[in-house]
């Protein structure tokens, strides 16, 4: 994460009020920053000085000092140890100078005064000693060798001798002989939406809404009839991909709204008059993208908590990586090449070690044992995106020059999980807990041939939930008892002994989201 740095040398976080309280001792030193500057412990500004004695040190023989006082004597006085004559102030009054080491006796309460040189005048002490009870200030120093503070327990310093992007916060304070970084974590994504919203078409222009949000990833379906699916997001923007299908995406007329997404006239695929259709809608970053430098492929990047949009231009090489900006590691990645007709891939924790290579969305074919002839996935990590190189190439994820877009999701408590459970073959199945009651759930066995299985609370609002749409297929809306799932308040349990959800002994990969 990049450090932000401050052009100023200081960040003036509350005006008109001291910048600095000065301690019972203070350390003086003399500066030029642009014109001859007095510096107490090491920083100058507005200073505050509290009721009691305060000793300033090594106040410079060229450098003799005053405090302009008058009429304010019984409120603050000041001596010295080297007398260095009179002479007349800036208000017409006559002051006494001194260097070495200078007292400052506050009683009461004197206002607004300055300080001010022998020789030099003002030295950045013009109305720049106030009184004060608090022992608070708010300016921070920077860091530049004119103005670096002393090290002293509690200050604050903007340090822009940090040259490297990933190494510090550009805030520290001191605290135990060192000086503690502030904020170099970056900030947290912003957080993860889900809506599913039902509709029907009209045949023209259909502006949906009700989401809750403005949508980064919307899949849609048509309910009543045999048709093709639609995938669009934010960072593709107006195309369209069919997880059905292994084309590369068409350029499509769809717009993601404040409240949703407008769909065109005359498609069969999102807006057929008097049509059925359902919308499952995910929030990522509001369409802003950033280019991540993690992987040796630089990427695009729009991350929520627990979800990223990634996209990237293959390099052809299987021993190459991707950023995927998640901020932890995927458990679920579903993958296509839109700009070549190939296989949807798709990455789950929860197929284990030997399925580590993935499946493909488009089809109803076992997991991949191996990365086989065009490569493969490997085990993401919390930075990158791996491949699995093939025996001839990498083509399946990685194919020289192709564009290729990523969707990663990882489980976020409350909101979404996805890992796997194994199938008894009872009516009354497995129960698999989530932490949270599923509004959507996807399923696929592993091992085996079978459907991608989507259910959701929207089109089936109660247990057990059993009006299915398959990902990988072009049918229509369809229920079966071999359906069924309950979902219920912590968990969702297979009331079903069909082989697409609990076969016995059977591995299953599961998506569930809140």
């Amino acid at each position: 994460m990049a450090t932000t740095k401050l052009s100023q040398e200081v960040l003036d976080l509350n005006p008109g009020n001291p910048d600095y309280i000065l301690d019972s001792t203070n350390a003086v030193t003399v500066i030029n920053a642009g014109g001859n500057q007095y510096n107490f412990n090491g920083v100058y500004g507005k200073f505050g000085a509290k009721i009691g004695t305060i000793t300033l040190t090594g106040v410079p023989s060229g450098h003799p000092i005053a405090f302009i006082n008058s009429g304010k004597t019984s409120q603050i006085s000041y001596t010295g140890t080297v007398d260095e004559g009179t002479a007349t102030g800036p208000d017409g009054n006559t002051y006494t100078f001194y260097s070495g080491t200078v007292t400052l006796t506050v009683s009461a309460d004197f206002g607004t005064i300055s300080y001010y040189c022998k020789i030099h005048g003002y030295m950045g002490g013009q109305d720049n000693l106030v009184y004060t009870y608090s022992d608070s200030a708010l300016k921070m120093p920077s860091g530049t060798e004119l103005n670096r503070p002393t090290a002293v327990a509690g200050q604050i310093r903007n340090n822009t001798n940090e040259t490297s992007a990933g190494s510090a916060s550009c805030m520290e304070y001191y605290k135990s002989s060192a000086w503690q970084k502030i904020n170099n974590v970056a900030p947290p994504p912003p957080a993860f939406n889900y809506s599913t919203v039902l509709y029907t078409g009209t045949g023209s222009s259909n502006a949906i809404t009700g989401v809750g949000f403005k949508p980064d990833l919307v899949i849609i379906k048509n309910r009543d009839a045999t048709d093709d699916w639609a995938w669009f997001d934010s960072t593709r923007g107006a195309n369209v991909l069919s997880s059905n299908s292994t084309a590369s995406q068409t350029s499509f007329t769809f717009t993601f709204d404040t409240d949703g997404f407008t769909v065109p006239s005359s498609s069969g695929m999102t807006n057929g008059n008097g049509v059925s259709y359902v919308a499952w809608c995910m929030k990522a970053n509001g369409g802003t993208t950033s280019s991540n430098t993690d992987g040796t492929i630089t990427s695009t990047v729009q991350a929520s908590d627990g979800m990223s949009i990634v996209t990237w231009t293959g390099d052809g090489n299987g021993s190459s990586t991707v950023g995927h900006g998640l901020g932890a590691t995927p458990e679920l990645i579903i993958l296509k090449d839109y700009s070549n007709t190939r296989d949807w891939q798709v990455y789950a924790s929860g197929a284990g070690s030997t399925y580590k290579f993935g499946g493909n969305l488009n089809l109803g074919s076992a997991w991949n044992t191996s990365a086989g002839t065009n490569g493969a996935f490997d085990t993401p990590s919390s930075t990158v995106i791996n491949f699995s190189n093939g025996s001839s190439s990498i083509d399946n994820l990685n194919a020289s020059g192709a564009n290729i877009v990523a969707y990663c999701f990882t489980s976020v408590t409350g909101k979404m999980a996805t890992s796997s459970y194994t199938g008894d073959g009872n009516s009354t199945g497995p129960t698999i807990s989530t932490g949270f009651e599923p509004n959507f759930l996807l399923v696929r066995r592993v091992e085996t041939g079978d459907s991608w299985r989507i259910l959701d609370s929207a089109r089936s609002t109660s247990n057990p939930r059993n009006d299915y749409l398959d990902p990988n297929s072009t049918a229509a809306e369809a229920s079966s008892v071999f359906s069924n799932v309950d979902f219920n308040s912590t968990d969702f349990q297979i009331k079903n002994l069909g082989s697409t959800y609990n076969n016995n002994g059977g591995l299953y990969m599961y998506w569930a989201i809140n």
